[in-house]
């Protein structure tokens, strides 16, 4: 073979082995890139699916729904936490409704505080 044409298939697969690296890079990026859209978009849908349960459970403690109650008075509330796992939650609740401009007052290390709304 030829010196010349040595060089020219050395400089060909040089030049073939920086656009491979090249695309392989680009790849890797989006495949990265993908990865971490994914997990942000299951995040979402976690929190999406969660909104259904928690209207019931705010439905159920303020008592526009019924929940289960045993022989001794308790409340029973069965409900995923933030692993999907279930949580039974046992409560004896009282709920007053509030006037709108009203606030309410609690008992806390002897003082008497003020009642925030959830968020």
């Amino acid at each position: 073979m030829p010196p010349w044409f040595e060089t020219a298939l050395a400089i060909g697969a040089a030049i073939a082995a920086v656009f491979f690296f090249g695309k392989y890079r680009e790849t890797a990026a989006a495949l990265h890139e993908s990865e971490r859209m994914k997990h942000k978009l299951s995040k979402d849908l976690d929190r999406y699916r969660d909104v259904p349960q928690l209207r019931a459970l705010r439905d159920g403690l303020i008592g526009e729904r019924t929940l289960p109650v045993d022989d001794e008075g308790y409340e029973h509330v069965l409900i995923r936490n933030s692993a999907r796992k279930p949580v039974h939650i046992k409560l004896k609740k009282q709920a007053e409704p509030v006037a709108d401009s009203g606030s309410v007052q609690f008992q806390a290390g002897g003082e008497a505080r003020t009642l925030q709304e959830l968020d």
